[in-house]
């Protein structure tokens, strides 16, 4: 047996050559999920890709994303080529990787770790600038970086390395043939409760990037200042009129022309009560079609204004 770079002590597992495991040697639960999903992800994208690229849709989604910036019709076209045949040599590189974790291969283990590290550093670094609106940048670090954390933490546990046949005992010059031992019931309780903190963060911060995406967008403003300046409005619910979180619906937006339908929770210091609009744009300016004012099974037309004066 040997370790690369002489005595290893406190170093990555990865870095470590010690003597291939026994063929009886068990395969982790996680590793299993992850030779599955890498075996899915791969063959699926190695087998119909070629068919999204061949029908044009490679093209026609290149030509969306860099059309703007690449005016020439024959650098669009190489470029798509380019980034279909990578994309295509990562898909086949996912499946070799995962029949390779199957069989519990040092290779692979270093491969998968390498591009978890990788997408954790581009999520850091990428997507921040590169993801627009801001507000959904926020949303797309929190699911994406937190996740590749998870990963790497995983991949580096002495059992999964003992697996893969890296693992080094705790004195400096031995490979060791027993496992080293588990988590205890402490450290895998905080593992439970940072995957479940993990993901209650993902959907709060989508959440709330979401809600703040559509309180951004110029008919919920409008629709708002509306029921702000309402009598009727005023006289069910007081003023002032706020509105709550958990805004539902809907809405298309080109450069000219759109539609929105939703519904906005509000309250006043006495009742609490939904704004149900719709909206179109138009010649690139937004206008209120509908406008009416829901609480229980009373509705108010603030939108158009109705011909009689009285709050119906």
């Amino acid at each position: 047996m040997s370790i690369l770079g002489g005595p290893a002590k406190g170093r990555p597992c990865w870095y470590i050559l010690a003597p291939a495991m026994p063929s009886g040697q068990k395969r982790p639960i996680g590793i299993t999920l992850l030779a599955i999903a890498f075996v899915w992800i791969g063959c699926c994208g190695a087998l119909f890709y070629p068919l999204i690229a061949g029908s044009g849709g490679g093209l026609s989604l290149w030509r969306a994303n860099a059309g703007s910036m690449i005016h020439s019709e024959s650098a669009i076209k190489t470029g798509s080529y380019v980034f279909s045949s990578l994309l295509y040599l990562l898909y086949v590189a996912y499946a070799v990787i995962g029949f390779g974790l199957w069989k519990l291969r040092r290779w692979a283990h270093k491969a998968v770790l390498v591009v978890n590290l990788a997408g954790l550093v581009l999520s850091l670094t990428v997507l921040p600038f590169f993801v627009r609106p801001g507000y959904m940048a926020v949303a797309a670090v929190t699911g994406t970086a937190i996740p590749f954390a998870w990963f790497v933490f995983y991949l580096r546990r002495p059992r999964v390395c003992f697996a893969f046949g890296a693992w080094q005992s705790p004195r400096e010059d031995t490979i060791s043939s027993e496992p080293p031992p588990a988590l205890s019931k402490t450290g895998k309780a905080w593992v439970v409760a940072g995957i479940a903190a993990t993901f209650l963060l993902y959907i709060g911060t989508l959440a709330v990037a979401t809600e703040d995406g559509i309180r951004s967008t110029p008919f919920y403003r409008i629709a708002l200042k509306n029921a702000q300046g309402s009598s009727c409005a005023a006289s069910m619910l007081g003023t002032p009129l706020t509105p709550r979180w958990g805004t539902s619906g809907s809405w298309t937006e080109g450069s000219k022309e759109g539609s929105a339908n939703l519904t906005i929770p509000v309250r006043g210091p006495r009742e609490k009560a939904d704004l149900e609009m719709l909206a179109e744009k138009q010649y690139g300016d937004w206008k209120i079609t509908s406008l009416v004012l829901v609480r229980e099974s009373r509705r108010i037309q603030l939108t158009p204004v109705p011909a009689s004066t009285g709050c119906q």
